[in-house]
């Protein structure tokens, strides 16, 4: 699913921008594989040939809530970056580690599970200053580790090293007025090159493919189709 998002952002030209739980689906083959679907472009924004993103009839803060990356609950928002999504994908993963139990394929209430509970708050400074907190303190991430539900702890490493990933971008990010030269050089669409696709598949342990169109195929149906 990660690699069709990234096959439609850049092969496609299109990014998703409101990634969420129920935009996550799967369907079982014959053979008892499983295929990742994601659905719902509705808030998509199309790809301008120099990576930027062209702006749609909605506003730049799009998204659903427990999901929606940091920098999007200000304000004033920037425009959404692929960054932005990866960030989506992480919190969704999370969520569901704290939230479903997919052997009896039964969900608890997210009024029942704590530690994310601000990720669902409509007050944008609580729900982002929940967000700093898991990103950047340790113990944050170990009272999530201690919450997962039975049955999703092999989700445990990806959650660790996805956590680290972020972690060291956020460490690594210049301060004003101090790291002036860094500065200038700074990519903030990648956070210095921390939060890319490669670094993120890398943290999941896997290698990308090389073959994107059968991919890009199911993109464009899927957005064509909403």
């Amino acid at each position: 699913m990660y690699i069709g998002h990234h096959a439609s952002y850049t092969k496609g030209r299109v990014l998703h921008r409101d990634l969420s739980e129920n935009n996550l689906m799967f369907k079982t083959a014959s053979n008892g594989s499983k295929k990742g679907i994601l659905n719902d472009w509705d808030l998509a924004s199309e790809v301008e040939d120099d990576n930027e993103i062209k702006l749609s009839n909605a506003n730049h803060r799009t998204g659903t809530l427990p999901f929606m990356a940091r920098d999007l609950l200000v304000t004033d928002p920037p425009p959404h970056l692929y960054r932005h999504d990866l960030e989506s994908f992480f919190y969704i993963l999370i969520w569901a580690a704290l939230h479903y139990d997919f052997a009896a394929g039964t969900k608890i209430s997210s009024d029942q599970v704590s530690i994310t509970r601000a990720w669902n708050a409509d007050v944008f400074r609580s729900n982002l200053t929940a967000k700093n907190e898991f990103l950047k303190e340790r113990k944050r991430l170990d009272e999530v580790i201690a919450a997962v539900r039975k049955g999703c702890e092999p989700l445990v490493p990806w959650i660790t090293s996805i956590w680290r990933l972020f972690f060291t971008a956020e460490r690594a990010e210049p301060i004003d007025g101090y790291d002036n030269e860094v500065a200038v050089e700074w990519d903030n669409v990648t956070l210095g090159g921390h939060l890319t696709f490669a670094t993120f598949m890398k943290a999941l342990g896997r290698k990308p493919r090389d073959d994107l169109e059968p991919f890009i195929r199911t993109s464009e149906i899927s957005i064509h189709t909403h």
